[in-house]
């Protein structure tokens, strides 16, 4: 009998350290899960760049306002149309935008070994695609989203 007394609280240890090592497990693979979305979030907006505003603007205020569907049918001429003013104001600022990027990328390549230099490279060629979607995003507002 004393051997069975004896041995109950390892035993209630042993479980108690079995469930907090697995409660620990959970909240770090939960943690590492949660940063992950939200990167890959992140990096879908970037992708998406212009062409994501109006429904992330939309989203946003229906969260944030709890908007009827009859707000958000008359709300969402008002954000498309804001949508496209502030659109062609940063494409006319767009040139300059560029050449300011260019001259910083050049000077940034001085202070970068090889490998770096290939990555930021990639980099530049990444913000030139999103670039490039974002005008084709503009003339496709522009003509009415005939093509």
């Amino acid at each position: 009998m004393s051997d069975r007394l004896s041995w109950t609280p390892r035993r209630h240890w042993g479980i108690w350290g079995g469930i907090t090592v697995v409660f620990l497990c959970g909240l770090l693979v939960g943690s590492v899960a949660t940063t992950a979305y939200h990167d890959y979030q992140g990096q879908q907006k970037w992708e998406r760049g212009l062409a994501g505003l109006k429904p992330r603007v939309m989203r946003h205020l229906q969260h944030e306002l709890r908007l009827s569907a009859e707000q958000q049918q008359t709300i969402e001429p008002i954000i498309a149309r804001a949508e496209g003013e502030l659109l062609r104001l940063r494409m006319a600022q767009q040139p300059r935008v560029e050449e300011i990027l260019g001259k910083t990328i050049e000077a940034l390549r001085t202070q970068l070994n090889p490998e770096q230099q290939s990555k930021l490279d990639e980099l530049s060629r990444q913000l030139q695609r999103r670039w490039e979607a974002d005008r084709q995003h503009i003339h496709k507002l522009n003509s009415g989203g005939r093509d």
